[in-house]
């Protein structure tokens, strides 16, 4: 996970509508510090964003199906630029319930706004999600005071390809994948103009699947225009539904 801690966060959220679509499908990688396998079905954790000097924002990651076979998480962002693509953004994934797999990732579709649901490929960069924290990134044991309270976490530290040092703290304890926070010294992209942060302001028991309708083939174009009509919509500033 850590050697690709972060990067692609910056393309869903602060790279101009144009740009975004040229790398649909990618949510940011995440760590995987928990035995998924244990984890119930409705489980979800809450974030507060950060990214740089922009509007701030807001993310939830929820389990919200499993089979023997695999798990699917459902990421949603909203606030901050996000507004430039329908004031929401949602990443469905299903991964490996072999938490051991080089490719845990098995299936990806993106809901942007209202719009249908679409089909994302799935390549390499997706594949360097969800996986277990590198033993020798680990720095040490702290506890670690954010908006949902207090936790017993481990920290781990690295750096991605292009030099920014990223941190991240996690926790069996906070369900679904364990993270509590993540602070990225973000160097690499004049856009963003400051460092990337995430911190745990709430967990939960009781999410469901946004994402509903079948999801269509995945269709560049069609893309293009869901952003370009969601560039005037208004930015949400509340926190993700789906509970």
């Amino acid at each position: 996970m850590t050697r690709a801690v972060l990067p692609l966060l910056a393309v869903f959220i602060v790279i101009p509508v144009t740009a975004l679509a040229q790398a649909p499908g990618q949510p940011p990688p995440l760590p995987m510090a928990v035995d998924i396998k244990k984890v119930p079905v409705g489980a979800w954790a809450e974030y507060d964003m950060t990214v740089g000097q922009l509007p701030p924002m807001k993310s939830r990651m929820a389990l919200v199906a499993k089979t023997v076979d695999t798990n699917t998480l459902e990421m949603t962002m909203q606030g901050g630029m996000l507004s430039m693509a329908g004031g929401k953004m949602i990443v469905q994934t299903v991964v490996a319930a072999d938490q051991s797999t080089d490719k845990p990732v098995k299936r990806v579709v993106m809901q942007i706004g209202d719009n249908d649901p679409m089909e994302m490929p799935v390549d390499s960069k997706q594949q360097t999600q969800f996986h277990k924290p590198d033993p020798k990134s680990f720095v040490k044991e702290e506890t670690v005071k954010v908006a949902a309270g207090s936790f017993k976490t481990k920290h781990y530290h690295d750096k991605t390809p292009q030099g920014d040092t990223v941190d991240f703290w996690v926790t069996e304890s906070v369900a679904p994948i364990g993270l509590v926070k993540i602070e990225m010294t973000q160097k690499s992209n004049p856009m963003i103009n400051g460092p990337i942060k995430m911190e745990l302001t709430g967990v939960g028991k009781d999410a469901k699947t946004i994402i509903t309708k079948k999801a269509k083939p995945f269709d560049q174009s069609a893309l293009m225009k869901e952003m370009m009509a969601g560039a005037g919509a208004p930015s949400g500033g509340g926190a993700p539904a789906g509970k």
